[in-house]
């Protein structure tokens, strides 16, 4: 770059004294120095070629016009200075000075054929013929209309003839490229080859007329005129290297509209111009018309194809964005379908064990019964048994990678034929969807089994899990996916209660007879009347010691209509399940509170009547203050209630029940936790809850006389409660025997048939209230 530099300051140096000296009108400084701007201006050009990545093949051929010129101007100094031969004589030098004029239209040639892509063929056509009539005609009008010559056929003529053709053509070519390309559009460096190519081909016409009037003289001004071109080719060749004209370079081949495609320019001022030239004598008035007609009919006719190109590129830029739109909108619709396809499998899995989920399971369902065919298969509802105690005892998180475990041993070591899904908690879902033999559905169940049973180790901890399984067949148990998932789920239940271990079940008809009769009491106590079907019976609680009635059990009976005596051990259960406990014990303390308000205030005693409360009931939100109401509403002394929580839901260790136990004591009310001992209370979470008495449970009081252990945990009871200083109450005693040992263990209170079974309150009060007062 920095020879460059020196070069291009040597070639302005040397070119400012040559003109200098043609301007002194120098001979042999002008013949000296001529070839050497020549050779100079071309030797830029050809260190620039390298350089050049646009249109090197037009440099190329341009850097023949300044060499070319150099070999002429050498061989001009050779025949003048030495060899003293008058150089214009000599039609060899002649001709050389025509060969730069075919490069240089050969380099606009090229020029052409690199830009035809880039602009509209009609317009360039149209532009060429416009352009080359107004130069033939301002040509004539200005140089060879003033000469007086005829055709001859002699070497000067015909070069010159040639030479004037060939500056026809660069300058019409030039001034095409020109205006086809706009003016907006042209980058810098073309206006310095432009100039050069203006000034070379302005200054050979008006050689070309000093030649023919024999005016010619040379090493004077016009010599410094042509040199001046070759200066200006060389300057245009150092900025097509620089970066600026790569950019703009860059930004022209961007740009995908033909660059001849534009507004047509107003013919006004070309109008204008030629009634000035008219006006200058410049042209004729027959001239003046034709030129007149040819602007006319070129601005028409420019218009026309303007349009019709602006409308061609138009529709194919619209179909090409109309094909990019499709083509995104279908790249778009695989993008959302992929998505969907993920969301979908992402909906469909289960999050913690990445098993299908319930909602899978339920589609899966639908997909297996629309089969017309009705073609067989087996769905197993699994449960983990007692897997709360994990999370209870070791939290969540541990329960959640025991979970994981689960899945994917279930998922990695079932059947071909199995699909295994988690339907929530820890509940597992497996169908299967071939072979239902039931000796070959036995087998996976008590594979299934075999595999949940394997300990599972987490962190520090190894955990062996049990499980039931409930089995039902499609279409034999049932046609319906609800009723599919149901018996399922009722077969595993009843597998849980029958053995607490591993165990499975198929669904049959005993369960289902169990389902119809679950069904049937459902509906009963929808329709029950209370107070016409409901009775309360009470069971007498004595102390152990004076055989003193200190009060009462309230026990729910309920007698149909229709079904007679239906147990509560039945229809409690089910009225828990299905809500109605929540009415029916409403009605039970109502009846409760009027009848121990009745018996104490009748015979002025102070009994205690103890009222049990279902898990249920407790859970309502409203329980406790519904509860108070009642109690003042009905004027109830809260020394005479006591109310019965069952050993499982009073030691559900949370702070809702610690906060119950906490405000019936502040209410007054007593309470006691029913069939203790059979449960899974612990002395960590009897501590937290403030109770009253503990109700030893009747399986433990019916061995005691026979069965040592049972003796041994009902006197563990007693002393725990007595340390802290909680009353116990054995129930179920109906000998003599179980009586004596219950007063040697000193257990405080008895309940049972030995002192009386639970009878409606005329009978109660008869045999009980009556009798002691």
């Amino acid at each position: 770059m920095l020879k460059q530099k020196y070069m291009v300051f040597t070639l302005l140096v040397i070119f400012s004294v040559y003109f200098t000296s043609v301007i002194l009108q120098s001979n042999l400084w002008g013949n000296v120095l001529s070839p050497v701007v020549a050779f100079l201006s071309a030797g830029i050009i050809l260190t620039s070629v390298k350089k050049i990545k646009a249109y090197k093949g037009c440099w190329v051929l341009l850097f023949f016009y300044p060499f070319l010129w150099g070999i002429a101007d050498f061989l001009w100094l050779i025949c003048d200075n030495l060899l003293l031969i008058d150089p214009q004589k000599v039609n060899f030098i002649n001709l050389l000075y025509t060969f730069p004029n075919i490069f240089l239209a050969g380099a606009i040639t090229c020029y052409y054929a690199q830009n035809l892509k880039k602009w509209n063929l009609y317009q360039l056509v149209l532009d060429m013929l416009a352009i080359s009539s107004i130069f033939a005609v301002l040509l004539w009008s200005f140089i060879f209309s003033k000469t007086t010559l005829q055709f001859h056929m002699s070497f000067e003529y015909i070069n010159t003839i040639i030479f004037v053709f060939f500056d026809f053509y660069i300058l019409a070519g030039i001034n095409v490229a020109f205006v086809s390309g706009g003016i907006k559009k042209t980058c810098k460096r073309f206006f310095l080859i432009l100039l050069g190519i203006s000034v070379v081909t302005f200054i050979d016409y008006y050689y070309a007329y000093l030649y023919l009037m024999n005016l010619y003289q040379a090493n004077t001004i016009v010599d410094g005129i042509y040199m001046m071109g070759n200066v200006l080719f060389a300057l245009g060749a150092i900025y097509e290297t620089s970066p600026e004209s790569a950019k703009e370079e860059q930004d022209i081949d961007k740009d995908i509209i033909p660059e001849n495609i534009r507004k047509p320019q107003k013919i006004v001022f070309l109008l204008i111009l030629f009634c000035i030239l008219y006006i200058m004598n410049f042209l004729s008035l027959g001239i003046l018309i034709n030129c007149f007609i040819l602007a006319i009919l070129y601005w028409i006719l420019t218009a026309q194809i303007q349009d019709g190109a602006q409308s061609k590129h138009l529709l194919k830029n619209e179909v090409k964005l109309k094909e990019q739109l499709e083509k995104l909108v279908e790249e778009r619709t695989k993008e959302l379908i992929m998505a969907n396809k993920s969301l979908e499998e992402i909906s469909n899995r289960d999050p913690l064990t990445g098993l299908y989920n319930r909602r899978q399971l339920i589609k899966y369902l639908d997909t297996l019964i629309s089969n017309e065919t009705e073609t067989p298969f087996r769905l197993f509802y699994i449960d983990a048994n007692r897997f709360k105690a994990i999370n209870d005892s070791y939290g969540h998180q541990i329960g959640d990678h025991v979970l994981c475990a689960l899945g994917n041993r279930l998922l990695k070591n079932c059947m071909a034929n199995c699909t295994v899904f988690r339907i929530g908690g820890d509940e597992f879902a497996v169908i299967i969807d071939n072979n239902i033999e039931k000796q070959y559905v036995s087998s996976v169940a008590e594979k299934l089994l075999e595999l949940i049973q394997m300990p599972i180790a987490v962190s520090s901890y190894l955990f062996t899990v049990t499980a039931s399984i409930g089995i039902v067949a499609y279409p034999e148990d049932a046609k319906d996916k609800n009723l599919l998932m149901r018996y399922a789920d009722i077969a595993m239940y009843e597998a849980k209660k029958a053995y607490q271990g591993n165990n499975y079940l198929f669904f049959d008809s005993v369960i289902s007879e169990k389902i119809v009769r679950k069904n049937e009491i459902e509906i009963f106590l929808r329709r029950a009347d209370y107070d016409k079907e409901f009775v309360l019976y009470y069971q007498p609680q004595y102390s152990t010691n004076e055989h003193k009635l200190i009060g009462m059990e309230a026990l729910l009976r309920w007698i149909h209509p229709e079904k007679g005596f239906i147990s509560p051990g039945e229809f409690i259960p089910i009225a828990e399940e299905c809500g109605a406990i929540i009415q029916i014990g409403e009605w039970v303390i109502d009846q409760a509170f009027m009848q121990i308000k009745k018996w104490n205030k009748s015979y002025s005693l102070n009994l205690k009547i103890s009222i049990n409360v279902s898990p249920i009931q407790i859970q309502k939100t409203n329980f406790v203050s519904w509860f108070k109401d009642k109690l003042n509403s009905e004027n109830v002394n809260p020394d005479w209630v006591d109310l019965e929580i069952t050993e499982s839901s009073a030691m559900d260790s949370n702070e809702t029940n610690e906060e119950l136990f906490a405000l019936f004591a502040q209410m007054g009310i007593s309470t006691s936790i029913d069939d203790f001992g059979t449960g899974y209370a612990s002395l960590s979470n009897i501590k937290k809850f403030d109770f009253d008495r503990l109700k030893i449970a009747k399986e433990l009081v019916d061995n005691i006389a026979e069965d040592k252990n049972a003796m041994i945990i009902i006197q563990s009871i007693v002393m725990m409660a007595k340390g802290m200083e909680i009353k116990t109450i054995a129930e179920g005693v109906e000998e003599e025997k179980q009586l004596e040992i219950l007063k040697k263990l000193e257990c405080d209170e008895i309940q049972g048939y030995i002192f009386g079974k639970p009878v409606p309150a005329q009978e109660f009060e008869k045999e009980h209230i009556n009798k002691k007062s």
